[in-house]
């Protein structure tokens, strides 16, 4: 044992301070690498981990980055090898293989002998569970004088060991939050069937969901068409044609499929004893492991419910007239009252103005604070159309964050002032996005808004609010938070 002097405790204080921290994997780099750079003069701080399910060597930062084998995975692969046969106190310097524990002299004659050109490269063991995981990286033109001090050779021993810890401790720590986020995952899609019931507003977002969660292999969801045949629903695009060789042996008796090299898998979506859809993972170097099949199987499964559950309520809420989120009309409610309307105005020649309106960025409501946030939002906004409105005054959920009202003896100017006061009402509200309702986060959010209205050159009712469409896509395209009217566009 040494007494560890000034500058070799300040160097262990520094690291202890930065590893106490909660950093991500990128902050916690750098901040290492300047405290070696401060004390060691070290020009290249690196940490490789060893993925033993691909057996590849990964950047620790970021872990979807295979080490290029004509680079350094060879050598550093060669060097893992090597100080997986000894312990933890062994590294290696330019080759050669040395002992924290050997005497100081010793230790400090073995450096010397070692450095014998200007491109010296140390590698430091990572250990975990007294299993090599990983190996630390260091390099310099030259050794300087308090480098080759056995006091500091021991305080870097000290300090790769607390690193390890560290490293050890948030690996453990990720393995714990991704199965908090996989229940949390199983919750929101069981949620979903609660307050959405249209497979195409459902399916996208459930794909998000686990698209989040299994981060090293791309998402994808196919469900059957009339012809039995898996068709592509989300996202827009698959180019994997393993995928799509597996969804092939995929039936009511075989309800999933891994490929030979272990990168992909696809998971069949039932609907009683029926296959309707899959649900795919698709990876060209990433092997999914043992806990990403478990998690895709279990999801397969909760997806399946979800989906049976919303073609059920779907069939029950086609003899419904309101929408179960927010208590305006449905969308068949509103085209009922549609074809109502336009042929009241036709006959009576009254006015008639449709509004057309889309909460801006609802998406990402959605993806910073999650779908229970979006429904409180979707809530808040119906509420303020309700309270804004006249009585005889039609609004409706037309699907997804998207909004149409109809409002019957209304001039376009009556409907462009009701238009703004809408927009206005929204973007002045806080909404609070808590599901206990009590005391919670709030968010201010816009909406953008389209008008029409009826005259002799609409020739059947779906081209009002079509009308009203396009103009709420011109006001989202001219940057949102805006009343566009259609006859301002065309």
């Amino acid at each position: 044992m040494t007494d560890i002097k000034k500058p070799e405790l300040n160097f262990l204080w520094e690291i202890s301070s930065v590893l106490t921290q909660n950093y991500d994997e990128q902050e916690l780099m750098n901040k290492l690498k300047a405290i070696f750079e401060q004390f060691l003069f070290v020009k290249n701080f690196q940490i490789f981990m060893w993925d033993s399910i691909s057996a590849t060597l990964r950047d620790f930062v970021k872990s979807w980055i295979i080490i290029d084998k004509n680079i350094q995975s060879e050598k550093v692969i060669k060097i893992f090898e090597t100080l997986s046969q000894h312990t933890q106190d062994n590294f290696i310097l330019n080759g050669a293989l040395l002992d924290f524990n050997k005497p100081a002299l010793e230790l400090e004659y073995c450096f010397d002998s070692c450095i014998k050109q200007n491109n010296n490269i140390i590698y430091f063991p990572l250990y975990r569970e007294k299993k090599l995981k990983g190996v630390l990286e260091l390099s310099f033109d030259e050794v300087l004088p308090n480098v080759k001090k056995y006091d500091f050779i021991f305080s870097i021993g000290i300090a790769i060991r607390q690193i390890a810890a560290a490293i050890s401790n948030k690996l453990m720590k990720d393995a714990m939050t991704k199965n908090i986020d996989f229940y949390k995952s199983m919750k929101n899609i069981a949620k979903l069937i609660e307050t959405q019931y249209e497979l195409t507003y459902i399916l996208p977002i459930i794909g998000e969901m686990v698209d989040k969660f299994i981060t090293n292999h791309l998402i994808y969801i196919f469900m059957k068409d009339n012809e039995n045949y898996f068709r592509l629903v989300w996202p827009l695009e698959c180019k994997d044609e393993q995928i799509y060789e597996l969804l092939e042996h995929i039936t009511e008796e075989k309800l999933s499929e891994i490929s030979d090299t272990g990168t992909t898998g696809v998971w069949a979506i039932k609907s009683e004893n029926e296959v309707i859809g899959a649900i795919a993972a698709g990876s060209y170097m990433d092997k999914l492991a043992d806990s990403d099949i478990a998690y895709m199987t279990l999801l397969a499964k909760q997806i399946s419910v979800t989906v049976q559950k919303a073609n059920s309520y779907g069939e029950m809420l086609k003899y419904a007239t309101l929408d179960a989120l927010t208590g305006l009309n449905n969308r068949r409610q509103f085209e009922i009252r549609l074809n109502q309307e336009v042929a009241t105005a036709k006959r009576k020649q009254k006015p008639l103005c449709c509004i057309m309106i889309d909460i801006d960025y609802f998406k990402k409501v959605n993806d910073t604070y999650g779908h229970s946030a979006g429904d409180c939002v979707l809530k808040r906004v119906a509420a303020i159309i309700k309270q804004e409105l006249r009585e005889y005054d039609i609004a409706s959920r037309y699907g997804g964050e998207e909004f149409c009202i109809l409002l019957p003896f209304t001039t376009p100017d009556e409907a462009g002032f009701v238009a703004q006061r809408l927009r206005k009402a929204v973007e002045k509200t806080p909404i609070n996005i808590s599901e206990e309702q009590v005391e919670g986060e709030t968010i201010n959010v816009s909406i953008s808004v389209g008008v029409s209205s009826y005259d002799e050159n609409i020739e059947t009712p779906a081209q009002l609010y079509q009308n009203a469409d396009m103009a709420l896509y011109e006001a989202k395209r001219r940057g949102r938070n805006k009343v566009i009217f259609y006859n301002d566009i065309s």
